[in-house]
């Protein structure tokens, strides 16, 4: 199974563009800071970020997708410093042994117990001296592996750099 997660696109015009990159992805995953409308994504499911206070998002989700139990939050309701750790617990808690996180811009990849916590970094704008991120997670008989995708990697028509231009009500 290959999943898609992005987070922090803060209305740049670019998960069109992933979808189109990664086509053959069995799921594609948003921790959040979308800043546009959800339902012009069809193929992506959304959580809310502290960005997306105009929009009707869930804070958090669990997903059970063919077999592997996914947590997807933003995780800016988690404490600064213990943010990673209380995801693996609340994740831990639901029973999902994959969590999805955003909102530091600073991809991440890391095993917390028996929860393997990913963010896949802003797709918009890193704030560690990378280039924007996202992540292809692949799951097979048990196993998560991670690659994460650099905007230097990305084609060249990119919309990382394209702000929509809506006002919010549209």
């Amino acid at each position: 199974m290959k999943i898609v997660a992005a987070s922090d696109s803060h209305g740049r015009d670019i998960l069109d563009d992933i979808v189109r990159w990664e086509p053959d992805a069995d799921l594609y995953l948003h921790c959040g800071d979308l800043e546009d409308d959800p339902r012009r994504y069809p193929q992506w499911l959304f959580v809310k970020g502290n960005n997306d206070w105009m929009y009707d998002m869930p804070l958090t989700r669990e997903i059970l997708f063919q077999g592997l139990h996914i947590y997807l939050c933003h995780g800016h309701t988690f404490p600064y410093s213990c943010r990673q750790q209380a995801i693996a617990r609340e994740a831990g808690e639901e029973h999902c042994t994959l969590a999805l996180y955003g909102h530091t811009h600073v991809h991440d990849d890391r095993q917390i117990g028996s929860v393997r916590l990913v963010n896949p970094g802003s797709c918009w704008m890193s704030r560690d001296g990378r280039p924007a991120s996202y992540a292809v997670i692949t799951a097979e008989d048990g196993d998560i592996s991670v690659k994460f995708k650099y905007e230097d990697q990305w084609p060249k028509d990119s919309g990382a750099d394209r702000k929509k231009k809506r006002w919010f009500w549209q």
